[in-house]
């Protein structure tokens, strides 16, 4: 009778002891021995099945395998994304008033979209059913109605546009260009109406008033502009130098002067460059008064006497000092700018404004009323850091892209700055450029000369005149015949019609 336990023999096998049941103990102590044993078996039957071992599956054949069939789920925004979204729509006018709940619910539908700078969002006179909330970024309102387009908003963060084609179901009353990059989120008018058609409904109520609020001030005020246009009022031009000693001022002398010579008489130059304001000077001529001395004048005889500080170039320019003494520059407000334009701009064809370096109160309200603006750089470092600047500064504020011309003006023979790099600098490109004039600019504002006047072939006296051409090629006034019964009452007045 055998024992309960024998012990191993020895096979005959040299790869170690084997047990009773067959199996060699080193197979099962050593890890090494699987290796072993795939040497004694082929590789095809190795991996297949059968009675000496069963077949082995592994980890891809398992997946390979039939997979279960899941419904796609609907991705959810994360935490941060969700706490973006919300933070750009409880912002919003109306929707900052809805519950929580709505608010969130709002925030899980949108979707998020990338716009860049200078692209539309939005065109004129087409439907649409989604609204547009900004979440960075800034968009420009635009209304065309020829002979003009008009800048209605300059929407920022936290403020949205469309909801008079979803909400009210009318056509696109403006086209929306990003100004600077955007990212907006966008809610369908299906969604909308799942949120809103509840227990807020009230909110969607507001939205509409809202919309029609909207609708009715934007169409005003695109009519306001457009009276300007037709009852020829002077285009308003001016010309920015964000860094000193790029020639800002003898660029606005040079333009005023080709422009006097398309229309003598019709042009005038209004020096705001505080607190040096040289452009009399520079053209040879004598002040003796300004604006800063019109702000004690009485409204009656405020236009006359503002006429009579005007001074008169005799090739064809005119030209409004700012300011005689440095002090009298803090007498120019932003109030006194406006009814000074106000009043020059049924006199002349253009007013030219020439800036100063420094962004004041008045220099914002004088890109307010600006059709144009031209910006004057040097191809140097420090200037084109500055017109970079400035730049960003101008779209912010909702200067059109088609509005704002870069003029790139050489001080020397060989540029720091190439004119390549200038314009990755500024982001756009450079719309003229005027070569190295060597010493005729500081000669003729020695002669009490404009360039453009008595040297018109000169670098400067080149560079105005395409300067000109471009300005009136954009506000070239249009010969509209006007019904003078559909004038409004004080426009017909100042306009010299009856009402």
């Amino acid at each position: 009778m055998p024992h309960a336990h024998q012990p191993p023999r020895r096979s005959s096998s040299a790869q170690g002891w084997s047990t009773p049941g067959g199996t060699s103990w080193r197979a099962r102590h050593d890890p090494k021995a699987p290796d072993l044993m795939r040497q004694r078996l082929p590789a095809e039957e190795w991996k297949a099945s059968g009675p000496r071992r069963p077949a082995l599956v592994t980890s891809d054949a398992l997946h390979a395998e039939s997979p279960v069939q899941k419904r796609p789920e609907i991705p959810r925004p994360s935490f941060h994304d969700m706490t973006s979204r919300l933070s750009a729509i409880e912002r919003a006018p109306v929707f900052f008033t809805l519950s929580e709940e709505a608010l969130r619910a709002i925030a899980r539908r949108v979707r998020r979209m990338q716009i860049p700078a200078g692209e539309m969002v939005l065109c004129q006179g087409e439907p649409g059913d989604t609204i547009f909330f900004i979440e960075r970024g800034h968009c420009r309102l635009v209304i065309e109605k020829p002979p003009s387009i008009v800048t209605v908003a300059v929407l920022t963060e936290g403020d949205f546009f469309g909801e008079g084609a979803c909400v009210l179901g009318r056509s696109q009353q403006a086209s929306v260009y990003a100004q600077t990059e955007c990212y907006l989120l966008a809610l369908d008018r299906q969604s909308l109406h799942a949120v809103m058609a509840g227990r807020d409904g009230d909110g969607l109520e507001e939205l509409r008033r809202l919309a029609e609020q909207r609708f009715n001030l934007f169409a005003d005020i695109s009519v306001q502009a457009t009276w300007g246009q037709l009852l020829e009022e002077a285009t308003v031009v001016g010309v920015y130098s964000p860094k000193g000693g790029s020639g800002g001022t003898c660029i606005s002398l040079n333009l005023v002067g080709a422009l006097a010579r398309r229309y003598p008489g019709e042009v005038l130059l209004l020096d705001l460059d505080f607190p040096y304001s040289h452009s009399a000077l520079l053209a040879g001529l004598v002040p003796t008064s300004c604006l800063a001395r019109m702000s004690s004048v009485p409204q009656e005889s405020f236009e006359d006497a503002l006429l009579s500080a005007v001074l008169y170039d005799s090739g064809g320019p005119m030209i409004l000092p700012g300011a005689l003494r440095p002090e009298e520059a803090d007498e120019v407000t932003p109030e006194l700018v406006n009814k000074a334009i106000a009043t020059l701009r049924k006199t002349f064809r253009y007013i030219v404004v020439d800036l100063g370096v420094t962004i004041t109160d008045s220099t914002l309200a004088l890109f307010d009323l600006t059709q144009h603006v031209v910006l004057v750089a040097a191809p140097e470092l420090s200037a084109v850091k500055s017109a970079a600047d400035a730049v960003d500064i101008l779209n912010q504020l909702g200067t059109p892209h088609n509005r704002l011309t870069v003029v790139l003006n050489h001080r020397s023979e060989k540029p720091a700055v190439s004119k390549a790099a200038v314009e990755r600098a500024l982001k756009r490109r450079v719309d003229v450029e005027i070569a190295f004039d060597g010493n005729r600019p500081e000669q003729a504002a020695v002669d009490g000369a404009i360039l453009s006047l008595t040297n018109a072939k000169s670098e400067i006296g080149q560079g105005a005149e395409a300067l000109a051409a471009l300005l009136d090629g954009t506000h070239a006034r249009p010969r509209v015949a006007v019904d003078s019964s559909s004038i409004p009452n004080g426009i017909a007045e100042h306009a010299g019609r009856p009402s």
